[in-house]
């Protein structure tokens, strides 16, 4: 049976969490790479050896974040994929699950986008985020199996899962970053029809290619 928190277990908890509430904050309005550990203690009004009792690196915070987000998101998806019965539905059912998680964490969608930037320019030490963005496309590969062909392999399906998580943030960026207040919700379904049409047509091209 496990201990409940202790005071001070608890405050460092809440420091900890700060500290990563804050640079979620700070790379969406500037960015990963032009956010420095300074400007995170500041906004956070902690002290700079703070930070490092708790992450040894920008790139080690990067990767807890990164983490959160994709756990947050694919518990989403995964309740709306039990939610349905219906194989032919669950597909509208995880893009509707992963669009309303976006609206509602622009902020992780923007953090995704940048990652997923690093990792194919390799500007910073990826090793590590690499890692942790190979677990979330397996995990998702795994809800988006259902949805595909029986035959199809689970390197199969977690090809899916990278065109569904790339055209999804690389859309939702364009508009994010291009809408005014209040239009994204006025775009959304479009944004999904746009998705599951480009989603379905790759489903349909790899059965094809099976054939």
């Amino acid at each position: 049976m496990n201990k409940p928190a202790t005071r001070i277990q608890r405050r460092k908890d809440k420091t900890r969490q700060i500290l990563l509430d804050v640079a979620l904050g700070l790379f969406y309005e500037k960015g990963i790479y032009w956010t420095k550990i300074e400007d995170i203690t500041d906004r956070a009004d902690i002290g700079k050896g703070t930070f490092y009792h708790y992450f040894e690196t920008k790139e080690v915070l990067l990767q807890v974040l990164l983490q959160q987000g994709f756990d947050l998101l694919l518990t989403r998806m995964k309740e709306a994929a039990h939610a349905q019965t219906s194989k032919s539905r669950m597909l509208s059912s995880l893009v509707r699950a992963q669009l309303e998680f976006y609206l509602e964490n622009p902020e992780f969608l923007l953090l995704f986008h940048q990652v997923r930037g690093f990792l194919q320019l390799k500007v910073l030490d990826v090793s590590a985020l690499k890692h942790t963005y190979n677990a979330y496309l397996d995990r998702l590969g795994h809800l988006v199996g259902p949805v595909l062909s029986a035959k199809t392999t689970a390197n199969g399906a977690r090809h899916m899962a990278i065109a569904l998580s790339a055209f999804t943030t690389g859309l939702l960026t364009h508009h994010v970053v291009a809408a005014q207040n209040g239009e994204m919700q006025l775009r959304r379904q479009k944004i999904q029809d746009q998705i599951e049409r480009s989603i379905h047509g790759l489903t349909v091209g790899a059965a094809e290619g099976r054939k």
